[in-house]
């Protein structure tokens, strides 16, 4: 016996575009509240963090546009990896990345991932009787 989900479970094409505008407004204004941590950067700490986060930002968003999303899935993943790695040499002594800032992106990534796993459907096209 073979288990279907029934149709009007699996979102439709337009129902996924909603979802991904909706999480990607949602963790954009979570990321703008966790960046709030960084005023204890100096200028340049700062700008350095900025474009990698908008790296991985932009990472994130091509995880559901690109052809390629497995290969911008694993440079995301791999990118929040080594965050504070990359960041420890530069930071001052006593400094460190905003609280939350990792798990924010992780939690994000893994999302935009799951969600290219689920089934969709196509919108009902409009039928015009001539």
């Amino acid at each position: 016996m073979k288990l279907r989900t029934p149709s009007f479970l699996v979102p439709t094409e337009s129902e996924y575009a909603a979802h991904q505008a909706g999480m990607n407004t949602f963790f954009g204004a979570v990321l703008g509240f966790v960046m709030a941590g960084s005023e204890r950067l100096d200028s340049l700490e700062f700008a350095v963090l900025l474009m990698f986060v908008a790296g991985i930002v932009i990472s994130i968003l091509y995880v559901s546009a690109s052809p390629h999303k497995w290969m911008y899935a694993f440079l995301t993943l791999g990118m929040i990896a080594i965050l504070p790695r990359t960041f420890a040499p530069i930071l001052d002594k006593g400094e460190h990345l905003p609280d939350k800032l990792q798990a924010t992106l992780l939690v994000w990534t893994l999302l935009s991932i799951a969600v290219e796993f689920l089934p969709r459907r196509p919108d009902n096209v409009a039928t015009s009787e001539n």
